[in-house]
């Protein structure tokens, strides 16, 4: 993973935080509500497929005020492993709350995210995270996930630590995106053991997302149609497979259309 100084980068978050506290109140006019919905080929979270190549209906509900936003995502999601639930598959629902702002060209963001999952409940689990970004022609990005409350089946465990590295930029009315991926995965022996000769946890750059979209304004709400690839670039273990959460994984596309609202 790359490292940063705590001290700095708490200090940092805290300066651009403290700078832009005013700007937003003077800025807020009341609260506002946002939200949308959308049909995408499959769902793919951190290049590991939830829906095994089946369509997922997915959409988010938002309400903002003066930086702060209080969201709830929600998509179905992989066969229930819960034997009382066979036969139906999960539904993810996300809680998120979120702190964002600006000091000139520099955007950052401050919040968490409590993942549940309906029908296995024992996947639940919770995640903080800070973000940077700075406005250019070509945007970068950075924002690091950290593991605070991790699930009961151990799937997720508190440290585990996920960043993102992107850029961002306009061109001929499309928007395109990539990033490149780093995991740094809490060590335990017990929940987390080699399989072998085979580390399905190893540390490292493990997956590459690009992205291109096009939105159409229609009437008041925005209609967007969207395409995603994700590569695996981990190194491969002695079985020939790559991992990422202890699943081997293999390069996933998403194409999508959402109206946002």
């Amino acid at each position: 993973m790359k490292r940063m100084n705590k001290g700095i980068l708490v200090a940092g978050l805290m300066a651009l935080v403290t700078g832009s506290v005013s700007a937003q109140a003077e800025e807020s006019t009341g609260p506002s509500f946002s939200g949308d919905i959308g049909v995408m080929s499959q769902y793919v979270f951190r290049g590991v497929t939830q829906t095994t190549g089946k369509p997922a209906v997915q959409g988010d509900l938002n309400l903002g005020y003066g930086g702060f936003t209080v969201s709830t995502w929600f998509s179905n999601a992989y066969p229930s492993p819960a034997p009382q639930f066979a036969g139906r598959d999960t539904v993810e629902f996300d809680f998120g709350l979120d702190y964002s702002g600006s000091v000139g060209d520099v955007g950052y963001s401050l919040g968490a995210v409590q993942y549940t999952y309906l029908y296995d409940s024992a996947s639940n689990y919770a995640e903080g995270y800070a973000s940077l970004s700075y406005d250019a022609i070509v945007s970068p990005s950075a924002k690091v996930y950290y593991t605070i409350g991790q699930s009961q089946n151990k799937a997720f465990l508190s440290g585990d630590t996920w960043v993102d590295l992107g850029l961002s930029t306009s061109y001929a009315g499309l928007d395109f995106s990539g990033s490149v991926s780093y995991a740094r995965w809490k060590k335990d022996s017990i929940n987390r053991p080699l399989a072998g000769t085979v580390n399905m946890y190893k540390d490292g750059f493990n997956l590459v997302t690009l992205g291109m979209s096009k939105d159409v304004t229609v009437g008041d709400a925005t209609l967007t149609a969207s395409l995603t690839g994700t590569m695996p670039v981990g190194k491969k273990q002695t079985d020939g497979e790559r991992y990422i959460y202890g699943v081997a994984v293999k390069p996933e596309v998403v194409a999508g259309l959402s109206l946002s609202y």
